[in-house]
């Protein structure tokens, strides 16, 4: 898959997006999928709810965006997800150490982040 980095930032010097962002850009299509969580790492009331997901089963992406609301900030995280039937994950959303995040997925993924976003730049990789 082909992916983008995020780096919109705030004229503070930190990032102006998190994942909740993301999550509403995508619109339905994250909303419909089944997410996966590894290695995530955050701050704020929904932080220990985010970080254990890494230990169940996958969760909805209203689930998952209802979190993303709770928390402050994700430094490192990886979001999969997938749409119920599909063998693999179709939609790869990463946190880059608090300094960028990365989308990886379709075209019509890939350009509805650079229609939401201002700082978008192409991947170094695809996955």
């Amino acid at each position: 898959m082909n992916g983008v980095e995020i780096h919109d930032m705030h004229p503070r010097g930190y990032l102006a997006f998190d994942l909740k962002e993301i999550l509403v850009c995508l619109k339905e299509d994250a909303l419909a999928r089944e997410w996966s969580t590894a290695s995530v790492e955050s701050t704020g009331s929904a932080a220990v709810a985010l970080e254990s997901l890494e230990d169940g089963a996958p969760v909805s992406g209203e689930r998952l965006l209802d979190l993303s609301t709770g928390v402050i900030q994700i430094i490192w995280g990886v979001f999969s997800g997938r749409i119920p039937g599909e063998a693999t994950d179709s939609l790869v959303i990463k946190a880059i150490d608090s300094t960028f995040w990365e989308v990886f997925g379709s075209p019509a993924h890939l350009a509805g982040i650079q229609a939401c976003f201002h700082d978008v730049r192409p991947a170094g990789y695809t996955i």
